[in-house]
């Protein structure tokens, strides 16, 4: 048992530095924030100075408005980020995690959710001169009192931070993640298999690799690509064997005498059936 502890322990420690090591000391996100706040607080200096006197009063008002909604954007600061193309910076209307970009986000607040939804489904990555075709963008435009010209400069790229391991999974973060990954499910294996190991043992063992899958996958679940999916698994699975761990320390060891595992018959609504597995801890 002190040696299955001594190991996991020693796994931990190799892990999480070798994760510290490959996260980089230069904030893609924080970078990327700033890069786009100031890129908006450029483009509301510029229209704002705009000469708006051919434009109907109705399309005065509406653009007022738009340049108020475009400073609230940038102040609030909740940019998209590019999964769908994460070695290069292109446009994107709806992210991964449901932001919108300052275009679709412009559009979304004058009351044309359906018409942001539509584009976020069909052209997720359009720019803004590819959308000229589409009247009720054409509308929209000539309501708010913006040229397409306009439009366009409102809309920026959007990075996913490949090039510091925001999205792309380093060979280094691959080989711990899948480190991670089978020693979690060969845990989960052993506390749900009656083998013969202490019920203790078990507990520490699952205990100690399901903190391996968090200190792995916790700082990266919130990102895209590769690296965020393989940051959820990690997380997922750490967690659940962290939970196994426990309830096998928690539990008495004269509950140990049956067998873990039982499959039965299971009959479900409208004659829906099928085999049914129970796991008892």
């Amino acid at each position: 048992m002190r040696k299955a502890l001594v190991l996991a322990t020693l796994t931990i420690a190799v892990l999480a530095a070798t994760v510290w090591h490959g996260r980089p000391t230069f904030s893609f996100a924080t970078a990327e924030r700033v890069r786009l706040q100031a890129h908006f607080d450029s483009v509301e200096r510029e229209l704002r100075a705009r000469d708006v006197s051919g434009l109907s009063p109705a399309q005065r008002t509406a653009r007022s408005r738009l340049m108020d909604i475009l400073h609230s954007y940038q102040v609030r600061g909740v940019f998209p980020r590019n999964t769908d193309f994460p070695d290069r910076d292109i446009p994107v209307f709806i992210d991964w995690w449901g932001k919108r970009c300052g275009f679709a986000y412009l559009i979304e607040q004058t009351g044309n959710e359906d018409l942001v939804l539509r584009i976020a489904a069909t052209r997720n990555n359009a720019r803004v001169p590819e959308l000229k075709d589409d009247p009720a963008v054409r509308r929209w435009i000539a309501a708010n009192g913006v040229t397409l010209a306009e439009a366009t400069r409102i809309q920026p790229t959007y990075g996913c931070g490949s090039i510091h391991g925001s999205c792309l999974a380093s060979d280094g973060y691959q080989v711990a993640s899948g480190v991670a990954i089978a020693s979690n499910a060969a845990t989960f294996t052993l506390n749900v298999l009656d083998d013969g190991m202490s019920r203790q043992t078990k507990g520490i063992v699952g205990f100690a690799t399901g903190l391996v899958g968090l200190v792995v996958g916790a700082p990266n679940v919130d990102n895209g690509g590769s690296r965020g999916t393989l940051g959820r698994w990690d997380a997922g699975l750490g967690a659940l064997s962290v939970v196994l761990g426990a309830l096998r320390l928690a539990t008495p060891a004269d509950a140990a005498g049956q067998s873990r595992v039982s499959l039965g018959p299971w009959l479900g609504a409208r004659r829906s059936s099928g085999l049914a597995a129970r796991v008892t801890f």
